[in-house]
């Protein structure tokens, strides 16, 4: 069987089920992924990067069930649908003193997924407030859950529903673990969730719930914005909504080298504005670049360019949003809402990825022009999203890993050149099946903010060969190092890459003028370290005239103080 008959089959069951749900709920009366053992095995949503037996599953029902078991465990971690590729992070710890939580197992969350409408006592769920535009909503709601609620909504105000300003294209993962890590769509304006999030509410290490607001502490709440699941357990978030409306959607084929160039001028334009400082000719250098996204099929050098306009009539063609049916998979009783963890087989190897990359390029080519289409839609179809269909079909196809870089916009047009020079030269579009995915994102105000310092370019890349090979796959990471170590990226808080690419994270190399802030916050909140996971980037040093001191007497109430520096870490 061909590669472009096998994906064609998949394609062709997938369009035919009804009742779809995120990767590690039930779908027809199965998990979307196979090898997906949440919440009853600790493992990412295809059964990789699996955490040490002894590590607990807390599945807690209740807020104050969930408030026990923080305080029950030396190390907690929360995790949702599983949509990591970074072990150290996601795991609590490596013993019987650690468990993971998962938040999706919460009745307020179920009842959100399930009845979206209202509960048992007939009280809205997710509550919108029109006056202000924001919608509240739980932690462990999928992102997919959210944004079909806020289209299916309609008011006075907004007859055709609300949306997010801007979304991700994977839109399966649960809303607070895409706003702790920063998740995004491509917005010059907007910014990635965490920059659209007004408020947060989050169970801390001592047990107690806490709002974080901008009003309430600017320093704690700079913090929150991309916490990574270090500061606490984020159980509710409110996130800014816009009417929906309808949006052109248009698209260009080109070849990489001459989207590059055209990346190139607006970095050149980009740095002749901040020279000026202006505001005004910062957003007009941006500006063509604003919300575009882009499809990078490296192994032929095409690339797809989509950009988008926002008209005032509503669109009559606009594709309908459809509710689903949602069941949650439960696990065996428990007297304290915590359970040794369940064995489940992980998505096996496929052979058939080892076919040759421009097959492969061409391949994923066909499945996917339909959803680039030019056209007129409500906004929620307009932007680009991965379907449940096709979310399914690639997480049981093969295991693969996920990496995104970001790459600032002084240089992306440089960046963009040179990696694409290496790879003609050198061929290591081999080590690709599936196109990148590139976007772009203001600079924006949490501290662990990938765009805390600026703007920039996002590249989102998959490695679909060194799980089913056994083999590491060189020319993929070859493409990684070079955007890593000659572009000045940064890795992506959820994804692949950490433990190759910063086996020694020094953070305050990396985020020079934010990280000893965040550092601060975790001494205010969590200075045992119940939440620091197995990782080892949760490492700061001060100094004060050049003598080393202890870093809790550089924090005050606004953070890292001015008269200390964020020094370099000393130790792995």
């Amino acid at each position: 069987m061909s590669p472009l008959s096998l994906t064609c089959g998949i394609c062709i069951v997938c369009m035919l089920s009804v009742t779809v749900v995120h990767s590690c709920e039930v779908y027809a009366d199965q998990a979307a992924a196979d090898g997906c053992g949440l919440p009853g095995k600790l493992a990412n949503f295809q059964g990789y990067f699996e955490c040490n037996n002894n590590v607990v599953v807390g599945k807690p029902s209740t807020l104050s069930e969930l408030q026990a078991q923080i305080q029950a465990y030396d190390h907690v971690k929360a995790v949702g649908v599983g949509h990591s590729w970074w072990q150290q992070q996601f795991c609590s710890g490596a013993d019987g003193s650690s468990v993971n939580i998962v938040l999706t197992q919460m009745n307020s969350t179920l009842t959100e997924i399930e009845n979206p409408s209202q509960d048992a006592a007939g009280k809205a769920t997710m509550i919108i407030n029109e006056d202000v535009g924001i919608v509240t909503v739980q932690a462990g709601v999928p992102q997919r859950d959210l944004l079909d609620y806020l289209a299916n909504y309609s008011s006075n105000k907004a007859p055709q529903g609300y949306t997010l300003p801007a979304f991700s294209w994977f839109i399966d993962q649960t809303i607070g673990g895409a706003v702790a890590t920063a998740t995004h769509g491509s917005s010059f304006l907007h910014g990635s969730l965490s920059n659209q999030v007004t408020s947060i509410q989050a169970v801390l290490a001592n047990g107690t719930l806490a709002n974080f607001s901008p009003h309430s502490n600017q320093h704690l709440w700079r913090a929150m914005q991309v916490s990574v699941g270090r500061l606490g357990v984020i159980t509710q978030l409110s996130l800014t909504i816009v009417p929906q409306q309808a949006v052109q959607r248009a698209e260009q084929d080109m070849t990489a080298a001459q989207f590059a160039q055209q990346v190139k001028q607006v970095q050149d334009a980009y740095t002749q504005a901040k020279q000026s400082g202006s505001s005004e000719a910062i957003w007009t250098a941006l500006h063509s670049l604003n919300e575009t996204q882009c499809f990078w099929f490296v192994p032929t050098g095409d690339l797809w360019r989509v950009d988008y306009q926002r008209l005032e009539e509503q669109p009559q063609d606009a594709m309908p949003n459809t509710a689903r049916e949602v069941t949650a998979q439960d696990g065996p009783d428990s007297d304290v809402g915590t359970y040794a963890q369940q064995e489940q087989q992980p998505v096996s190897p496929n052979g058939l990825i080892n076919a040759n990359a421009q097959t492969w390029s061409n391949t994923f080519a066909t499945g996917l022009r339909s959803v680039v289409a030019p056209g007129t839609y409500e906004a929620r179809n307009a932007y680009l999203s991965q379907s449940e269909q096709m979310n399914v079909a690639s997480s049981n196809f093969a295991p693969y890993d996920q990496y995104e870089v970001s790459i600032p916009m002084d240089i992306a047009g440089d960046c963009l050149q040179m990696v694409l020079g290496e790879i003609d030269s050198k061929q290591l579009g081999q080590g690709f099946r599936t196109p990148g995915l590139i976007r772009f994102v203001s600079q924006e105000t949490g501290y662990l903010s990938p765009t805390s310092d600026g703007p920039r370019m996002f590249v989102n890349l998959e490695d679909y060969l060194s799980h089913t090979t056994g083999q590491p796959n060189t020319q993929f990471q070859t493409v990684i190092s070079l955007f890593h170590d000659k572009c000045q990226a940064r890795l992506h808080w959820g994804k692949a890459g950490w433990p190759e690419h910063e086996p020694c994270y020094d953070g305050s190399g990396h985020l020079p003028d934010t990280w000893c802030h965040f550092g601060c916050a975790v001494q205010e909140l969590d200075p045992t370290g119940k939440f620091a996971s197995e990782s080892n980037v949760w490492d700061w040093t001060a100094s004060k005239q050049g003598q080393s001191i202890t870093f809790s007497s550089c924090c005050g109430p606004d953070g890292f103080n001015s008269d200390c520096t964020c020094a370099p870490r000393q130790t792995c």
